[in-house]
């Protein structure tokens, strides 16, 4: 004999499986429990199911599931004239994500509250060159690559998508550090100084990146734009300023622009060498 004595009229089993939440709760919440313990219902349940409709509902969930949301940075890629698929690629890039660009603004409102304090634009010039250039250097740190080494036999793998990335990482870096540097104490052409700096050792640690890994060329340089400021700082005594320095002046900026060119030009000419997990070991 069946444990169970009684079963679901045929017309609200069908109702049920039609629509489940139509009926009461209650109602509804007792079919559901008689069908784990009856077969017979069970069987009559699955005979009553349009097969078609519950296929078109699971694909649509499939669907939904396996559509990943763009991301602020893909949609700003895609308005720019990214693809997708690309887009998706280079929003990829750890220095991209939330956490990327909330340090970067982090580290530029430290800056400029080290500014405020001082009462000049020698701290705020002395550090933001150095984010971007850190973020470059993550985009290109080959452990951070979601894909692992299985993304460098991927068809887009190679220096353009490297280099796409390196690009937008720039813009975001410098986009959210010229938000924070309209808080500066003083607020003129001068402050816009570290823009060139800036852009200067990013170009240059891609350009030497193409003889190194960019990460180890990134620390480097870094560590080069710090020293030549404490250089300056020694040499120039008590009453130095660094947005008066040589670096910050007319003829320092166009070197700077100049470093940049020759750094664009020697990461384009030799991009086939930018450091990926197969030239460098």
């Amino acid at each position: 004999m069946s444990e169970t004595q009684w079963h679901v009229p045929d017309e609200a089993l069908r109702r049920f499986v039609a629509d489940p939440g139509a009926g009461d709760g209650i109602g509804a919440a007792s079919i559901e429990a008689h069908l784990t313990r009856c077969a017979a219902c069970r069987e009559t349940a699955a005979s009553s199911v349009d097969r078609a409709a519950l296929s078109r509902s699971w694909e649509a969930l499939a669907d939904r599931i396996d559509r990943p949301r763009a991301t602020v940075v893909e949609r700003l890629l895609g308005r720019l004239g990214f693809g997708s698929s690309l887009g998706r690629l280079i929003a990829a890039t750890p220095a991209l994500r939330w956490a990327g660009l909330a340090a970067t603004a982090v580290v530029g409102v430290a800056a400029v509250m080290l500014s405020r304090f001082a009462g000049a634009d020698g701290p705020f010039l002395v550090v933001a060159p150095l984010a971007p250039l850190a973020a470059i250097a993550a985009a290109f740190v080959p452990t951070t690559e979601p894909g692992g080494e299985a993304s460098v036999a991927t068809p887009l793998w190679g220096a353009g998508l490297l280099l796409r990335r390196a690009l937008a990482v720039l813009a975001l870096t410098i986009g959210i550090l010229a938000l924070t540097s309209l808080a500066l104490p003083g607020l003129d052409v001068r402050a816009l100084g570290w823009l060139l700096p800036a852009v200067a050792l990013s170009f240059g640690s891609i350009a030497l990146g193409t003889f190194l890994r960019v990460e180890i060329a990134a620390t480097g340089l870094a560590f080069a734009w710090v020293t030549t400021l404490t250089v300056l700082r020694v040499l120039g005594g008590a009453g130095f300023s660094v947005a008066d320095s040589a670096l910050f002046d007319a003829r320092g900026q166009f070197v700077l622009f100049v470093v940049t060119a020759v750094s664009a030009a020697v990461a384009l000419t030799r991009r086939h060498r930018l450091g990926t997990l197969e030239v460098f070991p």
